[in-house]
């Protein structure tokens, strides 16, 4: 891969002088480090999420400029640049990855061979767990049909697996607007407000209000001059929608 050896080194050259470097030289020479792998990745992989991953990572700092140092310290920030060296290691594979499952990508294969399908391939974890959805297969139910909420569930990781974020964000609104009767509500802001504990409602509350407003503005925003794709930071509600979801499979095994 093209530029990565530099990159490479530049972190290993870096990780070289913990040991004695004082902190503002060492501080600048990291900052400088990141900064170049950030532009390097968008350059490399524009609109693949992976800058904003390396960007994600600890920072690499050995404190105040001029403070000196405590062994632990020195010790900490060699770490954090292992982490980051072994986030670069692995980047071939995750590149290699991400462009398979990319729409673009996907949709561009299907036209150069001339398929009138899509064809992935692709390894990717699951944003709502495997788990979940089995529970909510076995359930069974006099009132409630969970075949679309199923449904709903497995499009998502299906979004994720793609970098479909913005189907991802519709998806989450879709499933929330979907379950309220469930817990013998109309809306979803009843359910969010009357159920469960301080943390429950919390959790709720989140899909009801963060998670929908985001998935709003990608629904009904109109057409501009400039746009700028969500990224996962912004549309994962996978840990909130696992409570939502949990909380749906008690309600129906009889067990509240």
């Amino acid at each position: 891969m093209q530029g990565l050896d530099d990159m490479t080194n530049r972190g290993a050259a870096l990780k070289a002088i913990v040991a004695y470097s004082a902190p503002l030289e060492f501080n600048m020479q990291a900052a400088g480090w990141i900064a170049v792998v950030s532009h390097w990745l968008i350059e490399r992989f524009p609109d693949s999420g992976l800058a904003a991953e390396w960007a994600a990572l600890s920072s690499v700092e050995l404190g105040l400029p001029l403070e000196t140092p405590s062994q632990l310290k020195r010790t900490f920030a060699e770490q954090k640049i292992d982490e980051r060296l072994r986030w670069l290691a692995g980047l071939p594979t995750k590149a290699a990855l991400r462009a398979m499952a990319m729409p673009q990508e996907v949709n561009k294969e299907s036209a150069e061979t001339g398929r009138r399908e899509v064809k992935l391939s692709l390894t990717s974890r699951a944003v709502v767990d495997p788990a979940r959805i089995e529970a909510l297969r076995e359930l069974s139910s006099p009132e409630f049909d969970l075949t679309k909420l199923i449904r709903l569930c497995e499009e998502m990781n299906l979004a994720f697996a793609t970098e479909s974020y913005l189907s991802m964000a519709m998806l989450t609104r879709a499933i929330v607007d979907h379950v309220p009767p469930i817990f013998g509500k109309n809306t979803f802001a009843e359910v969010a407000s009357n159920y469960g504990g301080a943390t429950l409602k919390r959790e709720l509350t989140n899909l009801n209000t963060t998670l929908r407003n985001i998935a709003d503005l990608h629904l009904h925003s109109q057409i501009r001059r400039k746009e700028v794709l969500p990224t996962i930071t912004q549309v994962d509600a996978s840990n909130s929608l696992d409570v939502l979801l949990a909380e749906i499979i008690i309600k129906l095994s009889g067990d509240r």
